[in-house]
């Protein structure tokens, strides 16, 4: 009976996780031969008005040779998010720009290990991805309010310990028999993204104008 339950466990794990997983195929690199996840940012235009809103493409790619779990959540601002994105090395902010944010953390750090490993995490099998658009606004990014030249860029960085609680303190440990039965292993690490430069336009200024 002991034997089944396991069974039970993996098999009902195995077939959440295969219908929340996402990618495309992708042939894997030279380049790549060391490395197990790469993230690139691609912002769907490369000039905004100033005020406007940036939208960016943010793949996270297995170009590894193992399948890993990473996190269902790329970004998220004022609350716990495994990517950061930034806006550098352009004009002088003017001072009082942007604000600061706050969120509730509602998780449960006695919820059982597979419906946290459902809602929490993906696998991502080597060769693709998984991705989404991710909209950066000029309230939390002031630099978008600043004409100039920026570049995108950002940092995607996880533990790997599939057992954490975002919001609890005290970390909840896996059970070492569901532990065991796990296929894979959540990806640890931190990658720096690709970087992008984009323009900021000040107000009436057309992007054709743009030398």
């Amino acid at each position: 009976m002991k034997r089944n339950c396991r069974n039970a466990f993996l098999s009902s794990l195995l077939s959440c996780l295969a219908a929340g997983s996402a990618g495309v195929a992708s042939p894997q690199s030279p380049e790549n031969a060391n490395k197990q996840i790469q993230v690139k940012v691609s912002p769907k235009t490369r000039v905004v008005k100033a005020g406007e809103a940036l939208e960016v493409q943010v793949e996270i790619w297995n170009v590894g040779s193992q399948e890993v779990f990473i996190e269902k959540t790329i970004h998220q601002l004022c609350a716990y998010s495994p990517l950061l994105l930034t806006l550098e090395l352009g004009p002088p902010l003017k001072p009082g720009q942007g604000h600061g944010c706050v969120a509730d953390c509602a998780d449960n750090p006695e919820e059982d290990l597979t419906s946290k490993l459902v809602r929490r995490w993906i696998p991502l099998p080597a060769g693709h991805f998984y991705g989404a658009v991710v909209r950066m606004d000029p309230d939390s990014f002031p630099q978008l309010q600043t004409p100039g030249r920026w570049r995108l860029g950002g940092k995607y960085e996880a533990s790997g310990d599939l057992s954490t609680s975002i919001c609890a303190i005290s970390r909840t440990p896996l059970n070492p028999e569901q532990a065991a039965k796990l296929p894979y292993k959540g990806w640890q690490g931190k990658e720096e993204t690709n970087r992008v430069w984009i323009e900021v336009l000040p107000p009436g200024r057309s992007a054709k104008t743009t030398p």
